[in-house]
């Protein structure tokens, strides 16, 4: 079985399919999800209104309360999660991680799993050079322009050590399924 770690930043871009993701790699694949959630991202999944069906469809969710509780850096570093994921990344975390800033529960885990010779897969919500289609809390659009400080440090973000980045939400389910095939 995968043990896998599913960080959560403070953005709302494709929160409800990473929990409809979620349920379907650990029903189709036994994949063992563990959901640790940012402060802001514990916010934002509020204010989706997402707090109930994230935690019906995980078991184990865990919301930061510094940068070291609940307790991930080490298990992290020490290869106790056979993947680790942060899906959504807000542009905030990405420029925290690019500029080796670790204050925060994700941004540390981040830090302390490429330290660790650990690889960290990141989809960051502000990566295209158009304009995205997001959803406000109440479902309706929201099209939102991507800054150029934002379209740089993913340039950056890209050729730092131990981070993969994913450009296609897409791409999440078929990475999952190599490692578990990986781990046969």
């Amino acid at each position: 079985m995968l043990n896998l770690l599913w960080g959560i930043t403070g953005t709302g871009y494709v929160l409800q399919e990473s929990i409809d993701l979620m349920k379907e790699l650990q029903e189709d694949y036994s994949v063992k999800i563990t959901v640790i959630l940012s402060k802001e991202g514990a916010a934002v999944v509020k204010w989706y209104k997402k707090w109930l069906p994230l935690t019906e469809v995980v078991e184990k969710v865990k919301v930061e309360k510094t940068p070291n509780i609940p307790f991930y850096a080490g298990p992290l570093q020490l290869g106790k999660f056979d993947f680790f994921l942060c899906c959504p990344v807000s542009a905030n975390t990405v420029a925290k991680i690019v500029h080796g800033i670790a204050d925060t529960l994700i941004t540390n885990c981040v830090a302390q799993a490429i330290k660790g010779g650990q690889t960290a897969h990141l989809f960051p919500s502000d990566q295209d050079t158009e304009p995205i289609v997001t959803s406000r809390p109440d479902g309706s659009p929201l099209v939102l322009k991507i800054r150029d400080i934002e379209l740089e440090n993913i340039r950056k973000l890209k050729k730092m050590e131990g981070i993969v980045v994913i450009s296609d939400f897409n791409e999440i389910k078929s990475l999952v399924i190599q490692k578990i095939e990986e781990n046969r």
